[in-house]
Order: C-alpha cells, then structure tokens, then sequence
C-alpha cells in the first residue's frame, strides 16, 4: 500500500466495485504507482520523502494522487470497455495537468491549515526574469512608435554594482 494513497480511499471513490482480495491487490500496487507519479512530478520543487502518511501530506497531493490510482484502476478493470477507459483518461489528464501547475511554479500547495508549502528555495527548474518590465525596443507595429525603455540603461547600470 502506499503512503499517502491507500486502497480505503479508493473503496469511497471507486462506487459499485467490489474489493475482494485481487482487487485489493490490484488497488494496493497502482496506489503505489499513483504516489510514484506525483513524486515525479513533484521532487524538484517539494521534499517528497517527509510525505510519509496521508496526515503528513498536503492535502492536494493526497486528492491528486487517488484521482490518479482511481484513474489506473478504471483503466486496469475496464476489460476494453470504452467507457471505463475513457473515465480513467481524464482522471488521469486532470491529475496530471494539475501536477503540471505545481511544478510549473503556475499553482502552490497548502498544509491542511492553510499555509503554503515552502519549495526548495535554489532550484534551478525555475525560471526568473528580469526584464518583465521592460518595454520592447522593437515591435510589430509602426517603427515611428518603436523606443528605448526610459530606465534600462540605469537598471543595467545598477545590476553591474
């Protein structure tokens, strides 16, 4: 079973299935694999390995992470059926483009009272810009419009100090 995805989780999501000892089984591998996959995404930005029980994990991993063992067990158990395998897809999109976000530094994660969760601060996946300010020198519109932003000589000047 996993750590923070366990298959008691997936017996309140997963309506109308049965858990006999197979799917069980089953549930208790691709919860693993689930957790496996949002640590994938997420190990470059958060300290993944303090994540050790469903009360230590924030608690949108927790939520992406049984949408994403909901999603394998849909397409694991679906035998062909079109409509199983479909569910299981966009399980898994919606988990994955949330995942996305979060280590795409475009969405934060919050403890269970609220406070975001501090990333590791010298990453070298995120990527900063210092000229978000600046106005472009050249355009697409008329060159008569065209400029020099007024204070970037001094802002290059600045950042030689």
């Amino acid at each position: 079973m996993g750590a923070y995805v366990t298959t008691t989780a997936l017996q309140v999501l997963m309506v109308g299935t049965t858990f006999d000892s197979l799917t069980t089984s089953l549930a208790t591998k691709l919860c693993t694999h689930a957790e496996n996959e949002v640590n994938k995404y997420l190990s470059k930005r958060y300290d993944v390995g303090g994540w050790t029980t469903t009360a230590s994990t924030p608690p949108l991993v927790v939520s992406l992470g049984e949408t994403l063992a909901e999603g394998y067990m849909a397409q694991r158990m679906s035998r062909g059926g079109k409509e199983a395998m479909a569910r299981g897809k966009d399980l898994i999109t919606q988990a994955t483009a949330n995942l996305k976000l979060l280590s795409e530094y475009k969405a934060d994660l919050v403890n269970s009272s609220g406070d975001v969760v501090s990333d590791f601060s010298n990453t070298a996946y995120r990527v900063l810009s210092n000229t978000s300010d600046y106005t472009p020198t050249f355009g697409e519109d008329d060159e008569l419009n065209w400029k020099v932003d007024d204070d970037k000589l001094n802002d290059i000047d600045d950042s030689r100090d």
